[in-house]
């Protein structure tokens, strides 16, 4: 039962959501099945006594039909209705939630019936709530474009022989394609920048040579898009860079939250890479950007922020010094970080917060009990315990450290060059917990070309404080 399509669905349900997803399924409209019912009453009851993984079909048939034979073919189409007014009460709700798209519907309902009046009432009144979104994204034209195409249809229907709204549908239609046609195309080269492939999209070259004769001030959503795709492209294209960020605050509103975020996730990976090629006054302008994006709230993902992303904050935080800001950013936002991993996340953090202030104590006490499945945050993890165990002296906790570092490392198969860093990190730790202060040792890591914490032991190696 575990990975039926009823389960992956009622799992997604927000406990707040039963007693509405009760009310849709009382409804002789949708439903007149009462087991479809009950079957829904007692998922929710397995639920709430912790009992859900366990249901078993026969137990929740005799559940369900008390006093008939167990048969699994009835209990299987009642899985499958129940399923089907569960999809069917999402597609509902999702379309409730958007306003404007249930409009729309009623706008085609009253078009193909022939109700007139109650279409043009409604046509302006949707004409006048779309325009005043500040938004103007590629979404935004696709609806203008779904709305003049009923009411050209209406006129053409209505006057045949009088003035069509065939201008602005044209309009809206070539609006879309040319902003969502560049935002595939960010899309696409952020995959790649990533380890994916890059698929050419179609007339993208026309749409970047349009783009850029296009004034921002005329079109300011495909500057944005283009200047974002420069950026991506090529690191070294500063002007792409401060001309992004440029429309980005002067223009905070034009795109939807998701869509600004990828915007700004633009501008702060173009300076992540200058960072990463060792320039490191990047960091800050990176840190501004996600300060910035974090006060607009578009960070967030149905309102929690994503580990990755308070992480990266954080670290950056520290690059640029701002200890005491980085400090009052992990408390802040610790309750809004994804509920499974809080702890350890917030943990790890706080671990890097006190590692580099070279409390290493605290540092053992916070890492003590984190578990992640994450690999590299477990590589990380176990760099910090290494050189705190090291610093502190706590020889027999190292050594068992270093050996059990050396069986995890050997069980990830994808590692890449990583492997060979590490292994060498614990290679020449432990030849450094033996021999202490070592010219030859010195030589050693010097000439080995793949070494993790290099600088820490060339220090320690040398006997420099």
């Amino acid at each position: 039962m575990e990975n039926t399509f009823l389960l992956q669905i009622f799992r997604s349900l927000a406990p707040t959501e039963h007693a509405p997803v009760r009310k849709f399924l009382l409804s002789p409209f949708f439903n007149q099945r009462t087991d479809v019912i009950a079957l829904f009453d007692q998922l929710v009851r397995a639920q709430q006594t912790g009992a859900l993984a366990q249901l078993e079909k026969q137990a929740l048939f005799e559940a369900v039909y008390p006093g008939l034979a167990y048969n699994s073919l009835n209990l299987n189409h009642c899985f499958a209705y129940l399923t089907e007014r569960l999809e069917q009460y999402l597609a509902i709700t999702e379309m409730q939630n958007d306003g404007l798209t249930e409009r729309f519907y009623r706008l085609r309902a009253f078009r193909r019936r022939r109700l007139t009046q109650l279409f043009e009432r409604d046509a302006r009144m949707l004409e006048r709530r779309h325009q005043a979104s500040p938004n103007r994204h590629a979404g935004w034209h696709l609806f203008q474009y779904r709305l003049q195409n009923e009411v050209f249809s209406h006129r053409i229907v209505q006057r045949r022989d009088g003035p069509t709204n065939l201008a602005a549908a044209g309009e809206a239609l070539g609006q879309f394609f040319l902003l969502e046609n560049l935002r595939w195309a960010c899309t696409a080269h952020a995959l790649r920048s990533v380890g994916g492939t890059e698929q050419g999209l179609l007339l993208a070259d026309a749409v970047q040579e349009l783009a850029d004769r296009t004034p921002a001030a005329e079109n300011p959503g495909l500057a944005l898009l283009a200047h974002s795709l420069r950026a991506l492209r090529n690191p070294d294209d500063e002007a792409a860079f401060q001309t992004l960020t440029g429309l980005l605050r002067q223009y905070p509103d034009l795109f939807p939250p998701a869509e600004s975020r990828d915007l700004f996730m633009s501008a702060i990976n173009f300076c992540i890479r200058r960072q990463n090629q060792g320039e490191r006054a990047f960091a800050r302008p990176a840190l501004e950007l996600y300060r910035e994006a974090l006060e607009r709230g578009i960070l967030f993902e149905n309102g929690v922020l994503p580990a990755y992303t308070y992480n990266n904050i954080h670290i950056l935080a520290q690059v640029t010094e701002e200890r005491d800001w980085a400090r009052g950013f992990l408390d802040r936002y610790r309750e809004t970080l994804p509920a499974a991993e809080r702890d350890n996340i917030y943990r790890y953090n706080l671990a890097i917060f006190h590692y580099r202030a070279g409390d290493y104590g605290q540092v053992l006490d916070l890492l003590q009990s984190v578990e992640f499945s994450e690999v590299f945050i477990n590589l990380d993890v176990r760099r910090m315990l290494l050189k705190s165990y090291f610093e502190l002296g706590e020889w027999l906790s190292l050594a068992s450290l270093l050996d059990s570092f050396a069986v995890f490392i050997r069980r990830q198969k994808a590692l890449g060059y990583h492997r060979d860093n590490y292994l060498n990190l614990i290679r020449f730790t432990k030849k450094l917990a033996k021999k202490g202060t070592n010219a030859d040792l010195v030589r050693q890591i010097q000439d080995t070309a793949a070494v993790a914490e290099r600088d820490w032991l060339l220090k320690k190696a040398s006997g420099n404080k």
